[in-house]
């Protein structure tokens, strides 16, 4: 059995050990995490709070629900805040009933596993590659006739794909003649120019059939500490909120979130660094014999192997000897064993990235 770290990438600690290192010297490229690290807001609130570990947390997450409503422009009484987006995700398809769900084919594969946990079964909608891998969308309402749920992740991932808002009400619209849920993705919403064209957020309140995941720990830069928000109406809200544990999200997550939140430098910081370093790896991996980048909305890089004497599986291997790890994607359904996917870090991390490649696709072209 491969053990959920395995499976999502972000290992640093298993490659560390293999390595005999330590696991702040590994250039992790397999978790799609904020290459700046956590806000130095976020890491002072921590240090000034951390004796409050001695009480129990706020089981209202009274000031960050302040917070992110500020944020988010979504009332506070829409919002379930979760031990990251996964918890939610598991608590959706157990207590709403979820038994029929339609996925895309890649997405990150907790939708389908939720579902499948929770007794229900899974159709999936292919995302073609000679179509960009861009969301089929006649296909996709087709095959609401048959669904009690729909997960979009917008972006999409590993494909870094996003879709514009219009497009997505056009879906939703169709879902409701059917009776369908749609569950939007936005993890790594915050990560996409222009953002604001493409959030299904203004909707809430228009659709009750309509929820959407929210993440606090890719672009913030605190996975570790796991949060994630899950926004919807109040029959929704309420279902999932009485069925959650308590004291679910941890003091220090509180914290850090709400200092985070407050960051504006921070956060214009990363979104200045992520749009540059990405389009430079982008062009630069397709520069790379053997390998093709495909463009994306998100802090992540879907790449095509397009050589045939080396996998996915043997080069994540032979990047991670050399400390660089990467997603391999063999495990993605509508994916195969000729697909990675890297995070876009600092310009310093990715050309030690790009350094690599070349020289395992240099090797591989060379028997």
């Amino acid at each position: 059995m491969i053990h959920a770290a395995y499976k999502h990438g972000g290992d640093v600690f298993g490659a560390a050990r293999s390595l005999q290192c330590n696991p702040r010297e590994i250039y992790d490229f397999s978790a799609n995490i904020n290459p700046l690290g956590l806000s130095h807001m976020a890491l002072a609130a921590i240090k000034d709070n951390l004796d409050l570990i001695r009480h129990y947390p706020d089981p209202l997450c009274r000031e960050l629900r302040g917070a992110l409503t500020g944020y988010l422009k979504v009332a506070s009484e829409k919002m379930v805040l979760g031990n990251g987006a996964s918890e939610l995700i598991y608590l959706l398809a157990r207590v709403m009933g979820f038994r029929r769900a339609v996925v895309t084919a890649p997405t990150f594969v907790e939708y389908g596993a939720a579902i499948t946990a929770a007794g229900g079964v899974v159709n999936e909608v292919p995302l073609l590659e000679e179509e960009g891998f861009a969301l089929p969308v006649p296909r996709v309402k087709k095959a609401l006739c048959n669904a009690d749920v729909l997960f979009i992740g917008n972006p999409n991932n590993p494909t870094g794909g996003a879709v514009k808002r219009y497009i997505i009400q056009s879906i939703i619209d169709t879902a409701r003649t059917h009776g369908t849920t749609v569950v939007v993705d936005e993890a790594f919403m915050d990560f996409v120019h222009h953002q604001e064209h493409f959030t299904v957020l203004p909707l809430l309140d228009d659709y009750p059939n309509l929820i959407v995941l929210y993440s606090l720990t890719k672009f913030f830069g605190i996975p570790g500490l796991r949060l994630g928000v899950l926004m919807a109406g109040e029959p929704i809200f309420k279902k999932i909120e009485d069925a959650k544990d308590p004291w679910n999200v941890n003091s220090l997550a509180q914290i850090a979130a709400v200092a985070s939140l407050a960051d504006k430098e921070y956060m214009a910081q990363t979104r200045q660094l992520i749009w540059l370093e990405r389009d430079f790896l982008h062009r630069a991996i397709s520069l790379i014999p053997g390998l093709k980048a495909f463009i994306g909305e998100a802090n992540f890089l879907l790449v095509k192997i397009q050589s045939s004497t080396i996998s996915s599986t043997q080069l994540a291997a032979q990047t991670a000897k050399q400390g660089v790890l990467v997603r391999d994607c063999a495990n993605f359904n509508g994916l195969n064993n000729k697909y990675i996917r890297v995070a876009v870090r600092t310009r310093a991390e990715n050309v030690v990235l790009l350094k690599v490649l070349r020289e395992i696709m240099k090797g591989a072209a060379n028997g």
